[in-house]
């Protein structure tokens, strides 16, 4: 499954790009915070010099060969970094997972549900899917919370490989009627 690259999510307050080296500080400090590591996982990025390698080899990576990947999310007024949004593909997953991170600091005033939304309707509207899947740490209920806000629904957990646990599991299927399509 490949996309072609751009245009990219946007919202009222967020704006989303590519992330590059230049952002290396960024990614170190989000990839470090505890919630991160206790609900995501512990990539051991420990210098600037791992999280460049990281955004080149794991974030680029996945946009060269699927046109789709994490965005970085920074504010529109100050061009400040605040998370990660966007669509991971996994083979062990019917349907690309809605993926999102953002910075302690930033929780907590709608951002993620903004960005949540944004993606999906540059889901619908340009990359012209209808099913999205997303994946939770079992423990993480603001996560789950969020995904149910915006749409998706609980479809019981899965095993996977690729992160070595089991994974609560959510759906989000374009529904015809808010679709228009009716």
């Amino acid at each position: 499954m490949s996309f072609p690259l751009g245009p990219f999510p946007a919202s009222e307050r967020l704006r989303f790009r590519l992330p590059s080296s230049n952002d290396a500080g960024f990614y170190l400090k989000l990839m470090n915070e505890p919630d991160y590591h206790r609900f995501i996982a512990d990539h051991g990025i420990g210098s600037h010099e791992d999280a460049a390698l990281y955004i080149k080899n794991k974030s680029l990576a996945r946009f060269a060969a699927h046109g789709v990947g994490l965005w970085l999310v920074e504010l529109k007024e100050t061009n400040q970094p605040v998370g990660v949004c966007g669509l991971v593909v996994r083979k062990e997953l019917e349907y690309p997972d809605l993926g999102f991170a953002f910075l302690e600091d930033f929780r907590g005033l709608g951002l993620g549900k903004e960005a949540g939304l944004a993606v999906l309707e540059f889901v619908q509207k340009e990359l012209k899917l209808r099913t999205l899947c997303a994946i939770t740490h079992p423990d993480n209920a603001r996560s789950a919370n969020l995904l149910k806000k915006i749409g998706f629904e609980s479809d019981g957990q899965r095993h996977l490989t690729e992160i070595g646990a089991t994974a609560d599991y959510y759906l989000w299927k374009l529904r015809y009627v808010e679709a228009g399509l009716a």
